[in-house]
């Protein structure tokens, strides 16, 4: 018998046109026409290669290793990571100093639930979110964790979703996902390349996150891969919210009027025109009628990703079960999504400035961070930061991605430092283990001076000044 979640892959994979079929993994992020609103309404792309499914309870398994995977995406790994072609081909002596590594939090529950209610219930009681503090020197606390419930005398769950979860929350394959994900990290970092410690408790490592438990947990489970034996506790670094630089933290009224300014060009209103009768479907189904659902295709992805990357099958009425979203409506969701985020942070006219203003900041800590290494007084020879798509995203465009699709669950930038028997610096970029290809050609082996030169572009002299006018 075939499982739901295999039958909704082999459904991804069958709902691919012969061409694309033939799309080797790294194409599969790029998509050629993904600025026009031809991708999003073309539906024989169907998801262009993608995989929107995977399993509730396990680790996901993709035979094709590399393909953009919106549940989980690809990361360096032993098994298919080569060094720079110029290391590689002894053109070069050299040896990697540096990582910086950014990636999104692992597979969750979607945030957005219809207004009408949701037809299907969420179960999440077998993972254990833990929620306890405790002192250097104090009384050590109990493990407690949250298990979340419904009362049946609670009149709201009708109109609601019944259930063992929180929206959003990580899942068990999600944290099982980010164990393998720091399995393979140390595989190439550790094993073959020999940067990270042996212990995490080390001068050289440093690790942060948002204020938000999706990437603190994320990092339990993806730091717990990189140190499998690892008994001690670790330092997670956070901003303070109010005005933390990653994940839209501090308040900046520059970004609502560059949002506002960009969707009322030709270009986003035309995507709004080729997607009108999607749209007006869909929030005829689930109630989703408001201005939060109509205005991006955010709320449905998301509550459409949400379902598949957690082995449940796409979402059905709350008053009829028999009247579900169809995988072509689901696949051109998705691929509207594409477009949008392609929009916010390649070709929108106002893009350079909405980048400065969202993750200027961010950047330039970054940037401060190769400056050091350039310098010689580097603290650290690896740091991990858990961010969120709103990051990930921004970072992708300042580096000049050629195509942006939507950057997937635990999609992940790995900035490898090298330096070469002449004391000179150079960089390669991998995006989901892949070498980044961007207007500026492949980031497969780049003067440190020279990526530095382009992202400083984006890091704003006066960050108040800006978000003020």
């Amino acid at each position: 018998m075939v499982s739901p979640t295999l039958s909704l892959a082999l459904a991804c994979i069958a709902a691919v046109p012969a061409a694309a079929k033939a799309l080797s993994p790294i194409d599969t992020f790029y998509p050629p026409n993904i600025n026009s609103t031809k991708w999003i309404s073309d539906s024989s792309l169907g998801t262009y290669g993608g995989i929107y499914a995977a399993p509730r309870e396990h680790v996901s398994a993709v035979e094709h290793y590399g393909i953009y995977d919106y549940c989980t995406m690809p990361h360096p790994r032993k098994t298919e990571y080569e060094l720079p072609k110029p290391v590689a081909n002894h053109d070069v002596k050299a040896k990697i100093v540096y990582l910086e590594y950014l990636q999104r939090h692992q597979r969750r529950t979607p945030y957005n639930l219809f207004p009408g209610g949701e037809a299907h219930p969420y179960w999440c009681d077998d993972i254990q979110p833990f929620l306890y503090a405790g002192g250097y020197s104090a009384i050590p606390p109990i493990p407690v964790f949250a298990q979340t419930y419904t009362d049946p005398s609670n009149p709201f769950v009708d109109s609601y979703i019944n259930g063992t979860c929180q929206f959003p929350q990580l899942t068990l394959g999600g944290y099982l996902d980010g164990y393998q994900h720091g399995r393979d990290l140390w595989g190439v970092y550790g094993e073959k390349l020999g940067l990270f410690p042996k212990s995490p408790y080390h001068a050289g490592v440093w690790f942060r996150s948002s204020e938000s438990a999706l990437t603190q947990q994320s990092a339990g489970g993806v730091l717990r891969g990189i140190w499998p034996e690892y008994q001690g506790s670790l330092a997670l670094h956070q901003q303070t919210s109010a005005v933390d630089t990653v994940n839209e933290g501090y308040s900046c009224s520059a970004i609502s009027s560059t949002q506002n300014a960009y969707m009322a060009t030709e270009e986003w209103q035309a995507h709004l025109n080729a997607t009108a009768d999607l749209r007006a479907r869909l929030g005829d189904m689930f109630g989703a009628t408001s201005s939060d659902w109509q205005s991006t295709f955010d709320h449905f992805s998301d509550n459409f990703q949400g379902r598949l990357c957690n082995g449940y099958s796409l979402p059905c009425t709350f008053n009829d079960t028999s009247k579900c979203v169809s995988e072509k409506d689901a696949y051109e969701v998705f691929r509207a999504g594409d477009w949008e985020w392609n929009y916010y942070w390649r070709t929108n006219p106002y893009v350079a400035k909405y980048i400065t203003l969202v993750e200027g900041l961010f950047i330039g800590e970054i940037v401060s961070n190769f400056e050091a290494v350039l310098r010689g007084d580097k603290d650290y020879v690896f740091r991990h930061t858990f961010v969120h798509d709103g990051d990930i995203g921004p970072v992708l465009g300042a580096l000049g991605i050629k195509a942006l699709r939507w950057p997937a669950m635990a999609s992940n930038i790995a900035f490898e430092i090298w330096e070469t028997s002449k004391s000179q610096h150079y960089v390669r970029v991998l995006y989901s283990g892949h070498t980044l290809k961007t207007i500026y050609g492949d980031l497969e082996w780049m003067p440190l001076t020279q990526l530095i030169k382009i992202l400083k572009k984006y890091v704003p002299d006066d960050i108040i000044a800006l978000c003020n006018e």
